[in-house]
């Protein structure tokens, strides 16, 4: 692991390795939006799409880091001037997820298309994207977890060594994999489920995985108290997409007994993650216990948000 790996300098211009990585998942982001759309008849020109989308992506992430962060910049990075600096880095996940959503809506409602079925295209593209990222940070110093002391664990992809020597667990990876997981997911049903219900998928995986594996990092983060910030965003845009899922089956139907326990699931999942964070930084219980069952339960509020169930017969 090094701070900055520099493939090339030219002029003023300097590529760097994670640089190339995130071109790369943008390229093929854009390519798998325009491959997925060329099969779905009621879309066009999703090269634009792909365009709107990336720009959307590029402010929502830079926007939301200097909201989260503007004490930070004021004192510590120069000031109000470091805000435009778009080269000079910082930017946030679920900032780049939102924007990227709002630019992919703005598209479809200039072009009078579909908005649910261009959110379905921005997110698979954005899914491998994200994966391409996540492993370019394998060349900064970002994207680390846990230190690891036994030997036995001191190898990849248990554990890569940071530029201070020390071995710590590989979250950029893991982050990747799961990013290129839900990628293949979102390609198998984009085209055949319903609008929208696609980028819905997209946000509760996204959710659970970097709910986790955000939790195990120790680098760079934004956080309020023991609450960090990539986790409250899941939460949020998690409960963005199983409410409007819940009120649709019970305006179909009623209220059924499964769509009571979904929501009650969701709630309690959401009070057991805030506990189980609390008790990996307070308590005597063995961290892998808390995450074990921090893992068990994000598998149960997955489920409850993904299966709608059926409503109720007249």
């Amino acid at each position: 692991m090094s701070e900055t790996t520099i493939l090339l300098t030219f002029g003023p211009f300097t590529l760097t390795a994670f640089g190339l990585c995130v071109v790369l998942g943008a390229l093929l982001g854009v390519a798998a939006a325009v491959l997925l759309g060329r099969k779905n008849p009621g879309v066009n020109a999703t090269l634009s799409l792909s365009l709107a989308t990336m720009l959307g992506a590029l402010l929502g992430g830079r926007i939301v880091y200097c909201l989260t962060n503007l004490s930070f910049i004021l004192v510590d990075l120069g000031g109000a001037g470091f805000i435009p600096q778009l080269w000079q880095g910082g930017y946030t996940l679920y900032g780049a997820v939102l924007g990227g959503g709002a630019g992919a809506w703005l598209y479809a409602k200039a072009t009078k298309q579909k908005p649910a079925r261009m959110l379905d295209l921005a997110a698979a593209g954005g899914a491998i994207a994200l994966a391409f990222e996540r492993m370019g940070e394998k060349f900064t110093s970002q994207g680390l977890g846990e230190y690891l002391w036994e030997e036995t664990w001191c190898r990849f992809p248990f554990a890569v060594q940071s530029v201070y020597g020390d071995w710590q667990i590989p979250v950029f990876f893991y982050e990747a994999l799961a990013a290129l997981v839900i990628f293949i997911v979102l390609c198998c049903m984009v085209n055949k489920s319903r609008a929208g219900r696609t980028a819905e998928t997209f946000i509760i995986l996204l959710g659970v995985t970097q709910i986790i594996l955000e939790s195990l990092r120790e680098d760079e983060f934004i956080r309020f108290g023991f609450v960090r910030f990539s986790q409250l965003a899941a939460a949020i845009t998690m409960a963005f997409v199983i409410f409007p899922r819940i009120y649709r089956m019970v305006k179909q139907g009623g209220w059924t007994p499964w769509q009571v326990i979904r929501l009650v699931l969701f709630l309690l999942g959401i009070v057991t993650i805030i506990l189980i964070e609390f008790a990996l930084d307070k308590s005597t219980i063995d961290n892998v216990i808390l995450y074990f069952v921090m893992a068990g339960t994000l598998i149960v509020m997955a489920l409850t948000m993904l299966v709608d169930g059926e409503a109720k017969r007249a």
